[in-house]
This record gives C-alpha cells, structure tokens and sequence, in this order.
C-alpha cells in the first residue's frame, strides 16, 4: 500500500556535523543541499524526508563503463531507498529519449543511461508514484496493473522487460511474454463447446481453437454488422474463416500462406459490404440521414481504421497551456527540446516539495490545492490503433 505522508520534521534535531538544509549522501559522501536529493516518504527517511543518496549518484552509480543501466544495481538502489521499480515508466523514460534523439538507433539509445535514468526518476516523482514503496511496486509485478496504455504498448514492455520481471519477482510470480499468454489463453478452452449450430455456421474440419478464433471474431463483429438475411449470415461466416486463417499464418511467419488468406477475406468482405466505401443506406436499419450518422456508421465498419491524431490528455485551462507554450518557447531559444505536458506538472511538483521542506506551510497554502485535486479528473486518455503508427508513416510517405 503507499505510505502515508510523514508529519513535518522541523523541529527534530539534525545530525552532527550537518548544516541545516544540507545532507550527505551516502554514496559519494559529499555534503549537498537538501534539494539535490529526491523526496521520499518512507519512515525510514522521515527526518528530512530525503533518500540518502544524491540525485546525482542515483543515476550515475548503476550505469555500465559504455553508458548502459547495470539493471541489477538499479533493482539494488530502489530497494535500498525504498523507491518503486515500475518498468512501464522506464519504457516511457527509453521512448522519451528515443524520441527527442531520433537520429539514434534503439541500440545507440540504450547507451544513454543518464538520461533515461533521469527521466525515470521524474516520472516516479509524479504524484500518483511518490508515496509508493520498493515493495508496492513488486506486489504489482513490477508493473502498473492500470494503465490507459495500447495493446501494442503492453506487448512492446512484456517483450522488453519479462526476463527481467520474472527475475526480480517472487517466486510465485511470473509474467509471461505476449506469445505466452495468448498459448495460455487459448489453452485453456475445455469450456468451449462446438455445438452444431457452429459447425453449421462454420463448416466441418476444424479443431476446437480454430473454432473458438471463429466464433468469437463473429460476435464480436455481429455487433456492428447488420444480419437482414441467411445471406446476409453466411457472407459474415466466410469473412471470418479466411480472416483467422490469415491471423494464423501470419503468426507463423508463413508470409506467401498469409497473402493468399488476406485477398480471400478481402474479397469476401467486398462481397459481405463488409467495406466502409459500400456503405449504403439500404445497409442499415436506420439509414444515413445525417453527417453524425455517416460517421457513426463509418467508425462501426469493419476494417476502418483510425488515423487521425488525438490528444491522450489536456490541461487543465487557458493559462496552464499557455505556460506550456511558454516553456517550449524558452527551450526553443536553447536549441532545447521540447518537453510534455507532464514534465511541467514534474518541475512544479519537485518545487512545491521543496518549498514545503524548506519553509513548511504553516499557513496551508497548499492544502486542497486544485493544482493537484483536479489533475487526474481532466486527463482525456483516448486508446489509438494498434497499428497507429505504422499507418501515420505510411500516409506522410
């Protein structure tokens, strides 16, 4: 569970030999601000509310002699300060700085350490992370269990980081990679009966997971697709055997099998007016009177795909964005890149913090901050396409 925030330590004596304000970090014993180390509401830290180590040994004390984070130190040190290990966040810390150094190839990325560590830490910081522990995270499997991230994006970090997870959690944990859940899925089907109703839809041949692809890609599919006839049933049917016969080969690897099921299901799909462009108003129960109901009938169809940008979340008003902008236009005049919505929420969060441990808030400035209270309530997070990027390339080609 996140710890509760420890009461103010002011009036508690400090070390010997420490100035106030100041703190030396175990790691390379230097006397620093208080500033130069991260916030912590562990009570193992609850004198100054600081971890022991400096900010800047946090990041360069688990890095490999090439750049690399030595993983194994890096698990040791957020044990050891008691900060949470979420591998979600360092994918967002590797992709933030793949992105700002897009001349980098994913291998030359890795070899920024630095930077991602420092991003990583940023995003800890953040205030649905900075109460939690070491431990909240490993009861987690090292993973934030909600997220609003894509499938794809799950996949990418369960392929990335599952050998380390399964390393670094308990026994009794394992975290499987994309490919093994989806064996283990469809493994377990014993509750899966072929009746004849879906022989009969189907066709006779196929084995119980072959049947169990069909049948639940045509309901899914039944939803949004209109069943006027026996025809009408049939068309969808036969767009579903080939459908699944592709998936399957192409999770094979068997690129020219693929090919063949693909302009099968295409072709059946023109046939079904399963394709946007036939849309009609003749297809559909209500008819297309109206833009609103062309759109509606558009994003239903099957195989139309998004590929307009959207905003996974928004600020809060006015004059949050324009000091957004304002940001980025400061670090345009440095040749700096620009930063998320998320890294001005991090840097007023790490000053706020800061201000309070080093003045207090004896008159509560702070308490019920609408800053804080309503952040959560006005991010928008808007699931984009699988295959999103793919396609945005593929349209500015």
């Amino acid at each position: 569970m996140p710890r509760k925030k420890s009461q103010s330590s002011g009036n508690k004596p400090l070390p010997a030999n420490q100035q106030k304000g100041k703190k030396v970090c175990t790691c390379c014993h230097d006397e620093k601000n208080l500033t130069d180390f991260y916030y912590s509401s562990s009570p193992m830290y609850s004198l100054d509310e600081r971890i022991p180590v400096c900010k800047e040994c946090c990041k360069t004390s688990v890095l490999a002699e090439d750049g690399r984070i030595d993983f194994d130190k890096f698990k040791d040190l957020l044990r050891n300060i008691d900060k949470p290990l979420y591998f979600d966040l360092l994918f967002s810390s590797e992709e933030s700085v793949k992105k700002e150094n897009s001349y980098l190839s994913d291998e030359e990325v890795s070899l920024h350490g630095y930077e991602i560590l420092q991003k990583y830490f940023t995003l800890v910081a953040m205030r649905q992370d900075k109460a939690k522990s070491y431990s909240d995270a490993e009861k987690e499997g090292f993973i934030h269990q909600n997220s609003n991230r894509t499938k794809r994006e799950k996949d990418e970090i369960l392929n990335r980081y599952s050998h380390l997870i399964n390393q670094y959690s308990k026994p009794s944990k394992t975290v499987h990679t994309p490919k093994q859940i989806q064996n283990k899925h469809y493994s377990s089907i014993d509750d899966f009966e072929v009746t004849e109703e879906i022989k009969s839809l189907f066709g006779d041949g196929y084995d119980t997971l072959e049947y169990k692809k069909m049948f639940d890609k045509y309901e899914k599919l039944k939803i949004n697709y209109t069943l006027q006839t026996n025809i009408h049933q049939e068309a969808l049917a036969t767009y579903v055997r080939f459908k699944v016969k592709e998936e399957d080969a192409t999770a094979k690897g068997n690129v020219d099998e693929a090919k063949k099921w693909y302009d099968a299901a295409q072709n059946a799909a023109e046939k079904a007016k399963l394709t946007p462009k036939q849309l009609t108003k003749a297809d559909l129960d209500s008819g297309v009177n109206s833009v609103s109901e062309l759109t509606k009938a558009v994003e239903q169809a099957v195989d139309v795909i998004k590929i307009m940008p959207q905003f996974k979340y928004r600020p809060n008003d006015a004059p949050d964005f324009n000091i957004w902008c304002y940001v980025d236009y400061e670090r345009k005049l440095n040749d700096q890149p620009s930063v998320s919505y998320e890294d001005v929420y991090s840097f007023y969060d790490k000053r706020r913090d800061e201000y309070i441990s080093q003045n207090g808030d004896p008159y509560g400035i702070f308490n019920n901050e609408p800053t804080l209270k309503n952040r959560e309530t006005v991010k928008t997070f808007i699931k984009l396409p699988d295959d999103y990027e793919e396609l945005a390339g593929d349209a500015n080609d």
